[in-house]
């Protein structure tokens, strides 16, 4: 008998242990006809899989310019496919789907979709303004499980609770054509690409901090390999920085090894406005090492804008990179089809098929390349290694402006 009151209770606290509980407040901000506070991973498809197909459609908004094939062609027909839920996929601006999304809440009518795959720089908003379901998807999804969590609860500095579900992971990352470099050869560091490009005027090839996102995640990834002391890299994860802090900071001493650093590599490089034009060059042989997003060189490589003999790396230092994701809006008109089409993009085979056709890297921490893909793909990735040992968090979003901007002003047109 006491063995199995012992097992009872067991049961109840691991039950209780899982239950969904509101983020931040005591009360859930949706109300979405079935109850929340009794729905756990455990009975998620019994509650969720009969209410969604009631429900029977959703609508899906996506911000993406490079998506839409991957979710016209294969995901959304999946998931439609498994469940017989239809889905209305729109596509649109980012910032403009999240004010309108705010308008609505604020007017009292539905939200216009029911899961939003939105750019992490609009989570703060959504949390301040009470638009995205306060629910710990983190904990809810079961599919969700195989997320890194720290990953799965937090983007870009703000700590949402796992209300915001990561989708796509992006890395910034240096390309090198194995006919000019060989791998035994390439420099793997921040001092070795230096040394290198002034060995090698011209063949640097370094997109502009203000004219391409890899050439800003190279800025911030030479301020991570070079900016040394506790009370200088304190500021590197200070999220609630001002505009006006990162202007100071800036205009300290912290940042003089990384201005010291430009100051050496502009004259030797070849700096571009984009990061297609990066690729371009090193394409047609005008340059031989540059700057680069691992999906888009993956898909240029893909689709032979780049020659098979590109391959991507990490330098020891680490380089920088984020991601993008989805939520569960306020005003959700299908929330239990909502939540199931959250839980079906979570899962292992639609991340790695994600992965496989736009190079886009998942949270998840069961999936390999180099295991799954052919050889062929997995060359044209990072290293699985170096993506898991010397991924970076990017640096707050005033930080990167401040410094981009002082590289503007007085590095690039001081050499123009």
């Amino acid at each position: 008998m006491k063995a199995l009151t012992a097992a009872i209770a067991a049961t109840l606290m691991s039950t209780a242990a899982y239950a969904v509980t509101p983020i931040g407040s005591e009360e859930f901000n949706i109300q979405p006809g079935f109850e929340l506070a009794e729905l756990t991973s455990e009975n998620f498809y019994d509650v969720i899989v009969p209410q969604a197909k009631e429900e029977g459609k959703l609508t899906f908004f996506d911000f993406t310019n490079s998506f839409g094939p991957l979710f016209t062609d294969r995901l959304l027909p999946a998931f439609e496919e498994e469940y017989g839920i239809t889905v209305n996929y729109i596509r649109g601006n980012n910032e403009a789907a999240v004010q309108q999304l705010i308008a609505a809440n604020n007017s009292g009518v539905a939200a216009p979709a029911d899961v939003y795959f939105v750019g992490s720089s609009t989570t703060g908003l959504l949390m301040r303004e009470n638009v995205m379901a306060n629910v710990p998807l983190a904990d809810l999804l079961p599919n969700a499980d195989g997320f890194n969590q720290d990953i799965a609860r937090v983007s870009g500095g703000v700590d949402h609770g796992g209300a915001y579900v990561p989708f796509h992971r992006n890395q910034t990352s240096i390309i090198y054509d194995t006919r000019t470099v060989s791998g035994d050869d390439v420099p793997t560091t921040a001092d070795a690409l230096l040394a290198w490009a002034e060995a090698n005027p011209g063949k640097f090839v370094v997109t502009s901090p203000a004219g391409g996102g890899s050439g800003n995640g190279f800025m911030q990834s030479v301020a991570y390999a070079k900016v040394e002391g506790d009370d200088c890299r304190t500021e590197f994860s200070n999220f609630s920085m001002t505009e006006d802090e990162a202007k100071a900071y800036v205009e300290g001493a912290c940042l003089n090894p990384v201005w010291d650093y430009y100051k050496k590599l502009i004259p030797v490089a070849e700096i571009t406005n984009g990061n297609s034009d990066t690729l371009n060059l090193v394409a047609n042989g005008a340059g031989a090492i540059g700057t680069a997003w691992e999906d888009m060189a993956y898909d240029f490589i893909g689709r032979g804008l780049l020659p098979p003999t590109v391959r991507q790396q990490i330098i020891e230092s680490g380089q920088v990179g984020g991601g993008d994701g989805m939520f569960l809006p306020v005003g959700s008109e299908h929330p239990a089809a909502a939540l199931l089409f959250l839980d079906f993009m979570s899962q292992h085979d639609i991340q790695l098929e994600k992965l496989g056709v736009n190079g886009s890297r998942s949270a998840r921490t069961d999936i390999d390349p180099g295991k799954s893909f052919t050889e062929e793909q997995a060359a044209r990735l990072i290293p699985t290694n170096e993506f898991a040992e010397r991924a970076l968090p990017s640096l707050p979003a005033p930080l990167r402006a401040a410094m981009r901007d002082y590289i503007v002003a007085n590095l690039l047109r001081a050499t123009n």
